[in-house]
């Protein structure tokens, strides 16, 4: 059984630790189980440059590769659905910095 290495069911975007894309998470995850990123690729039918781009970062984990990852790893989709949504959050929380200070609560 792979292990998860958090457990974003639970997690807070606030808990002051760095964001991780979910490419990280893939990239441990394929170490262990001693499997290439194309290896991975041939078997999710992506191109290997898309999971290659995700192990870097540069691309989301999107809802269509959350089933096909979650189908090869014996992992719900969710569970690389809110690594992503976690991640995009704890971005944009990072870039808005203060701005949101001037935000006012207009409902209880």
């Amino acid at each position: 059984m792979i292990k998860t290495f958090s457990d974003p069911e639970t997690a807070h975007c606030d808990n002051g630790l760095p964001a991780i894309h979910p490419g990280e998470f893939l990239a441990e995850i394929l170490e262990e189980l001693g499997m290439t990123q194309a290896q991975f690729a041939s078997v999710v039918h992506v191109s290997a440059m898309r999971i290659s781009h995700v192990i870097n970062g540069s691309r989301p984990v999107t809802a269509e590769l959350a089933l096909r990852m979650g189908k090869a790893l014996g992992q719900t989709p969710r569970y690389w659905l809110n690594l992503q949504a976690d991640y995009d959050l704890k971005q944009a929380q990072q870039a808005a910095g203060n701005d949101l200070d001037d935000v006012q609560l207009i409902a209880a």
